[in-house]
């Protein structure tokens, strides 16, 4: 698809107005999700049922590698346990 530069512009103008929209939703979602979690507390409860969904507020964990106590018992080369991912990035100011 070859496009002129006029409809680029068009399109980095479309762009910036569906990252606002994006945002505006976003916020709503937040204020929505907040509400619904101030109900689980208020009721303390980590389980309810509507008749359209299941809902849940659990804690829960995730477990991770401290690297600087890594490199204390492996030293600096932490090479061979590194694993790196490429990708694309469209940035648009």
């Amino acid at each position: 698809m070859c496009m002129t530069k006029k409809e680029l512009e068009s399109k980095v103008e479309e762009l910036r107005s569906l990252k606002t929209m994006k945002e505006e939703i976003e916020n709503e979602l937040n204020a929505v999700e907040h509400s619904i979690i101030e109900y689980m507390t208020e009721n303390e409860l980590d389980t309810e049922f509507v008749p359209n969904a299941k809902i849940t507020y659990k804690p829960q964990s995730r477990t991770t590698l401290d690297k600087e106590k890594l490199t204390e018992v492996l030293g600096e080369d932490l090479k061979p346990f590194e694993k790196t991912t490429s990708y694309n990035v469209l940035r648009v100011k």
